[in-house]
């Protein structure tokens, strides 16, 4: 009797043991449970907070890229300002010495009018004959050629700008780029002008990544330029101007070398010595362009830099008077050509 009772008493320790198991393997599973969802959820806020921030940096990547074009914009804007300040600052000065050599010139004929005027005048009295006072040669005058430039064509306004060209005989120079309205390339030949090389892409990070960069991006318009009209020019004009300073952000000396190296593979760069100053802004105002392109240097080779985009509607305004002014002090026009007397910048990197 007493076996069977510790019997049973071992029984009953082996079911309390073994609720006592599975309460704890339940309540560990219960703990395991609600553990996980609460990692789950707390998985799904986090993976949620990286999505958000990789939305937030990606905006901010479109952000500094949409800065960056406009920093290369007005980049390219002060840059074109400052090699027209600097060129008018030349021209002044040249100007300037023109004039004190045109003054001590005249100074010195005075003098010798007046010495032969009192010469003669002796002469006469002494032979009782009035004597005919002599007449200082006229000073010589040389005529100006205005060489009319455009920039960054062709687009939607380069029809017009030829129109009004036509309308005034007049033949000018398109340094072109490759846009969506390249079949008016054999519309500027056909017409008489001189078409020219400008850039493929004209996106100064990667025209000046390298020199071989720039030297690619030529070949590049050239071959538009062939292909659409079957030319091959010789004439180019780098973006921004040889004189172009954007172009040390990203090559040091590209363009001391640049300079020196399309030269020797036979081309020759024209830059500017007159600005309408259209490249200040969008639709700059028809009297300011107008105001800008009267600013002549004293060279006889002026050549005037103007733009051909969809946006510079004041510049097609503006032409017309443009070259009224100029043929009415007797100035000559000319599209480029290779034996046009270059202009050239200083070069700045």
């Amino acid at each position: 009797m007493a076996k069977k009772k510790n019997s049973n008493g071992k029984f009953i320790a082996a079911i309390v043991v073994l609720c006592v198991i599975l309460a704890v393997v339940s309540a560990a599973a219960v703990y395991f449970y609600i553990n996980g969802r609460n990692l789950s959820a707390h998985s799904n806020s986090v993976e949620g907070s990286l999505s958000a921030a990789r939305d937030e940096l990606e905006s901010y990547e479109d952000a500094l890229s949409g800065k960056q074009d406009e920093v290369e914009y007005f980049s390219r804007i002060v840059d074109e300002q400052s090699s027209a300040f600097e060129s008018e600052k030349n021209e002044l000065n040249e100007k300037i010495s023109d004039l004190n050599k045109q003054i001590s010139l005249k100074r010195q004929r005075e003098a010798e009018s007046r010495a032969a005027a009192a010469a003669a005048a002796a002469a006469a009295t002494a032979n009782g004959v009035p004597a005919a006072v002599p007449q200082p040669a006229p000073a010589p005058s040389g005529g100006k050629t205005i060489y009319l430039t455009f920039d960054d064509g062709p687009s939607p306004n380069t029809p017009r700008i030829l129109d009004i060209l036509d309308s005034y005989g007049v033949k000018a120079t398109f340094f072109v780029i490759n846009t969506g309205y390249n079949s008016y390339m054999k519309d500027i030949v056909n017409r008489g002008h001189t078409i020219a090389l400008h850039a493929y892409t004209h996106n100064y990070k990667t025209i000046y990544s390298s020199d071989e960069a720039y030297y690619n991006d030529l070949q590049k318009i050239s071959d538009v330029v062939f292909n659409n009209t079957g030319v091959r020019t010789n004439i180019i004009r780098f973006p921004g101007g040889s004189s172009n300073t954007v172009s040390r952000n990203y090559c040091s000396g590209i363009m001391t070398r640049i300079t020196k190296g399309v030269q020797s593979l036979g081309y020759q760069y024209y830059d500017w010595n007159c600005s309408s100053q259209d490249a200040s802004g969008h639709n700059v105002a028809v009297e300011t362009i107008v105001s800008s392109c009267k600013k002549v240097p004293s060279s006889n080779t002026v050549i005037v830099l103007m733009h051909d985009t969809g946006a510079k509607n004041t510049t097609v305004a503006a032409l017309p008077q443009v070259i009224e002014y100029y043929r009415s002090c007797g100035y000559s026009f000319a599209a480029i050509t290779s034996a046009t007397p270059p202009v050239h910048h200083r070069v700045n990197n």
